[in-house]
């Protein structure tokens, strides 16, 4: 029993001590990492992307070593290659990094390699033959955002089709209006795409919320993903100040198609912060409060300047084709204002007009000063 207990005893430090053991050379691995102190760099040849006709975008991966390191493509018909990319420079890092230059007159087999150098020395990633087979499969590549199109404008679809059957293609536009329950159906003619892919959908006269697709003409077709294209309701301001009071104006306009009861807003530009005014607190009479609509008080265009609400209406009955509204108010902050009509969702989108200058009435001590000078 004695020396069982004994065994016993001695189970415990010895386990503590392999575990130990085990976890020293990690440790010591780690805190020597070839990644986080300066050397030459480490690089990776990669594959090819946008590849169409003899164009195509090499890739490759970089790790800079803690120091600046620049790097280009090599290329060519044979291993010696002949021909390289412009150098582009890689900032300091520990990290890995993902690297691509464009290529032109790139033929299936021939070689490329990443090249990539710093103060510590130059390395090359291993050589790569291009082939038809290895390139990216032909696809389309669209934007990823498009503006709305006013009512009876004109819309553009522009893009690539990338791959090795992306030049000189045949494809057609498609397309299903709201609700979008019918069926796609070919928009026009099919055309063919340039010598580097490049293609462009001209829609005139859109009138409502539509959903786009591409397709290539043939036994197999190959789709593009869905373009939603938003329509908005177009609108028209118009401006008439007051002859008696400076700074009193009537803000009116209409809007197409008639979209009675939908909310206008009546928006400012917003300046820099240095140069925005003191917040307006005017309510005239007969206008709306915009906090109480669907709590929107300031509304912002993508990617656009921010604009804040200062007053707000209704539009109101006009004819069987538009409609109208109107309000006057003070100006009280000097700047470019514009309406903007907010619908319910459905076949149009909100729209809003272009913008217009608004001084505002001297303040009353300015009025003082000019009297005592």
């Amino acid at each position: 029993m004695k020396s069982l207990e004994v065994k016993r005893l001695l189970v415990g430090p010895v386990l503590a001590l392999a575990s130990l053991a085990l976890v020293l050379p990690f440790a010591s691995q780690a805190a020597t990492s070839p990644n986080t102190t300066p050397g030459p760099p480490r690089v990776s040849t990669g594959g090819t992307t946008r590849v169409s006709g003899t164009s195509a975008t090499l890739q490759g991966s970089i790790n800079p070593r803690t120091l600046t390191t620049t790097y280009y493509f090599q290329y060519g018909p044979t291993a010696t290659y002949g021909q390289q990319t412009p150098a582009a420079t890689l900032t300091a890092g520990t990290t890995l990094v993902k690297v691509s230059q464009p290529v032109t007159g790139l033929l299936p087999g021939y070689h490329y390699r990443l090249v990539a150098s710093n103060s510590e020395g130059q390395r090359s990633g291993h050589d790569r033959t291009f082939s038809l087979e290895s390139s990216k499969k032909t696809a389309f590549e669209l934007p990823k955002t498009y503006k709305a199109t006013p009512r009876g404008g004109t819309f553009l679809l522009s893009g690539t089709l990338t791959g090795t059957g992306g030049a000189n293609r045949q494809i057609v536009l498609q397309a299903t209006p709201y609700p979008y329950t019918t069926a796609y159906t070919d928009v026009g003619i099919p055309i063919v795409t340039t010598a580097t892919g490049h293609f462009t959908f001209v829609v005139a006269h859109l009138d409502t919320g539509t959903k786009f697709r591409i397709a290539t003409v043939g036994t197999k077709p190959i789709y593009s993903l869905v373009v939603p294209a938003q329509v908005s309701v177009r609108v028209a301001l118009k401006v008439r100040t007051s002859t008696i009071s400076k700074g009193l104006v009537r803000l009116y306009g209409t809007v197409t198609p008639a979209e009675v009861g939908a909310h206008v807003y009546f928006e400012l530009e917003k300046a820099p912060k240095s140069e925005e005014g003191p917040p307006t607190s005017e309510k005239p009479a007969r206008l709306e409060n915009p906090a109480k609509s669907k709590g929107r008080s300031e509304h912002e265009e993508e990617k656009g300047p921010t604009f804040l609400t200062k007053f707000s209406t209704v539009v109101k009955p006009g004819t069987r084709s538009l409609a109208r509204f109107s309000a006057i108010v003070s100006i009280r902050i000097s700047g470019h204002y514009r309406a903007f009509v907010d619908v319910l969702p459905g076949p149009l989108a909100s729209g809003h007009s272009s913008t217009v200058l608004l001084h505002a009435a001297p303040s009353d001590s300015k009025k003082r000063k000019k009297k005592k000078g």
